[in-house]
């Protein structure tokens, strides 16, 4: 089906909203007691809902061009329009009672089967990162209410088993553990998505899970020791060992955390951890990933590898950060080897006009890129002040150098460009650009 195809906005939502409400009908009636006169509403309103999927659901395979292939990708939808008439009806029949937990696994299905039916729905569309959020949320909540609904069934039956106890715990554990899981995602989707910085929102994201995921943690193993007693002297001992076993982990987090609160670098920027250089393209809880660079003066000079950066380096290393996000520019320096007899006005005239001829078309935008930005406002000075010469004399000519601001992307062709250009304009003024003699220079 087609984006022109879809039914309207409004229509899916009510679809959505109905599907939620569905899955509110089947907790209560797993997990509250109820007189019949309830049980019959509630029969009454999942049947009425049923109603609605199946007529949705003959509009959406009259309108497909391949009947067949809907019924391939959408054959879960079937077990959503089960009513709970049908599964009251077999369950009290004498009949079939052998088959019981078999329909109450079949029950246990339409949760996964409506949740379904929410994530191909309008509700779903946003951008592709919010999207992911949505649908990991909504993804971990029915798994929790399954296992939820999975216990609350087969209650009985755990407790005669001989390991009942444990299995009742791991169920709560996992519960727990994916009701964490989607309360971080929806947090993130609801709170983080709105931060404006890229890099931010990312680390507040990451946090965030991290926190959530790690209170989690931290009940289900008091659940599982019983006892905080238990657990504190458990700690104890059980850290004591875990101190030097996992002293890399634990140093790999706090670093992320280090380089999460203080922004050290962020995706996108080109840095230098110690003997590591290269391109920023995911910073985890334990690790960097970089696309490796060859030399640490060309920017983007990718030589096809990627490294991964343990985070305890940036504690231990020296870091050089080069982006957008701190300086909107890169240094770039040209040597010129030049005779003691050149006329060093006429040489400061042609290197500083050419220089300023071809930053002219950089300078608005680097002072654009800078404003309202974290960069220093030694950045700021140095894009304003334009080229530096600096000589230096040497035993057998003298050094000309010349430094200038430049965009990354152009850092390297810049260099080419302006040395083409200065050498050309040395050339056709030999009264007033010498060379030294010889070529050991």
């Amino acid at each position: 089906m087609t984006q022109n195809d879809r039914p309207p906005a409004w229509l899916e939502i009510a679809i959505s909203l109905l599907a939620l409400a569905s899955i509110g009908l089947l907790v209560i009636e797993f997990l509250t007691p109820l007189t019949e006169y309830w049980i019959q509403v509630i029969y009454d309103l999942d049947l009425a809902i049923c109603a609605v999927f199946a007529l949705d659901f003959a509009v959406e395979l009259r309108k497909a061009r391949d009947r067949s292939g809907y019924l391939k990708w959408h054959w879960i939808d079937i077990i959503a329009l089960l009513p709970a008439y049908l599964f009251y009806f077999l369950e009290t029949t004498t009949l079939l009672g052998a088959g019981l937990r078999a329909l109450r696994l079949i029950r246990l299905g339409r949760f996964f089967a409506v949740t379904a039916r929410i994530r191909r729905t309008r509700i779903m569309h946003a951008d592709e990162e919010k999207r992911s959020n949505k649908r990991k949320s909504i993804g971990y909540a029915t798994v929790a209410a399954v296992i939820a609904v999975f216990y609350i069934t087969f209650r009985q039956d755990i407790d005669i088993l001989p390991f009942g106890s444990y299995v009742t715990k791991s169920l709560v554990s996992g519960f727990i553990f994916f009701v964490a899981l989607a309360a971080a995602e929806a947090i993130v989707f609801w709170k983080v998505s709105k931060v404006e910085d890229p890099a931010s929102r990312a680390s507040i994201g990451r946090a965030t899970k991290a926190v959530i995921v790690g209170l989690a943690s931290i009940g289900i193993v008091s659940l599982i020791f019983e006892e905080l007693m238990v657990l504190a002297l458990s700690l104890g001992v059980v850290g004591l060992i875990l101190s030097f076993s996992l002293s890399p982990l634990i140093s790999n987090f706090i670093s992320w955390i280090y380089i999460s609160t203080k922004k050290l670098y962020s995706v996108g920027d080109s840095v230098k951890i110690g003997d590591a250089v290269g391109i920023v393209t995911s910073i985890g809880y334990l690790t960097t990933q970089l696309v490796e660079v060859g030399d640490a003066s060309l920017y983007k000079s990718l030589t096809g590898g990627t490294m991964t950066v343990p985070n305890s380096m940036v504690l231990s290393e020296i870091v050089t950060t080069k982006g957008p996000r701190k300086s909107p520019f890169y240094i770039a320096d040209i040597t010129f080897d030049l005779a003691y007899e050149s006329d060093l006005e006429a040489v400061k005239e042609i290197i500083g006009r050419i220089v300023e001829e071809y930053l002219s078309p950089y300078v608005d935008r680097m002072v654009n890129s800078c404003t309202g930005r974290e960069c220093d406002g030694k950045f700021m000075d140095a894009i304003r002040s334009g080229p530096k010469i600096v000589y230096r004399p040497e035993m057998t000519w003298v050094e000309v150098k010349v430094i200038y601001p430049i965009p990354p992307a152009v850092y390297v062709q810049s260099i080419s460009d302006i040395t083409e250009r200065v050498l050309r304009e040395f050339n056709a003024r030999p009264e007033a650009v010498k060379f030294p003699l010889g070529r050991s220079r």
